[in-house]
C-alpha cells in the first residue's frame, strides 16, 4: 500500500479546512494554493470527499467546501478510501484472481495481519488530531 499524492493533498486540504472557523467556505483554488496541489487535480479530489459526506460542497456565489463532519470524526482511513477506493497492503487481498496460490499461500496470512494493522491505526488517527 502506498499513500498516494492524492490522499497526501485531501489530508493537507482537509487539516486546512478544520483549522477554519465554523462554517467557513474554501473556494478550490484557495484550498489548492495552500496545499500547493495542482487546482484541477484538487478539484477531483475534493469531489470524492463531497461525494462521500466527508466535505460538503456549497453551490452558488458564495459556494466553496466546508468539513462535512467533526474533524474527530473523520479519520485518515476514511479519506484514503474516498480518494483511493479499496487500500490493500497486497493485491491479493483485494482480488484473489491475482494469485495461482492463493487456496496455499504461506504468506497471505501474514499479509491479512498487516492489513488488519494498517487499516486498525488508519482508522485510529483523525483530522483533529493532526490539526
Amino acid at each position: 500500500m502506498k499513500i498516494t499524492k492524492a490522499c497526501d493533498y485531501a489530508i493537507r486540504a482537509l487539516i486546512e479546512l478544520s483549522r477554519a472557523e465554523e462554517g467557513r467556505v474554501f473556494l478550490r483554488h484557495e484550498l489548492a494554493e495552500i496545499t500547493n496541489a495542482p487546482n484541477c487535480f484538487l478539484g477531483k479530489i475534493l469531489q470524492n470527499l463531497a461525494h462521500c459526506g466527508i466535505l460538503l460542497s456549497v453551490r452558488g456565489r458564495n459556494g466553496g467546501f466546508r468539513l462535512g463532519r467533526l474533524p474527530s470524526q473523520i479519520t485518515i482511513y476514511d479519506i484514503a478510501i474516498a480518494v483511493e477506493g479499496k487500500i490493500a497492503v497486497a493485491d491479493c487481498l483485494v482480488d484473489t484472481a491475482v494469485c495461482a496460490d492463493i487456496d496455499s499461500c504461506k504468506i497471505r496470512s501474514v499479509w491479512n495481519d498487516l492489513q488488519a494493522a494498517v487499516t486498525e491505526k488508519l482508522k485510529g488517527i483523525s483530522i483533529e488530531d493532526l490539526k
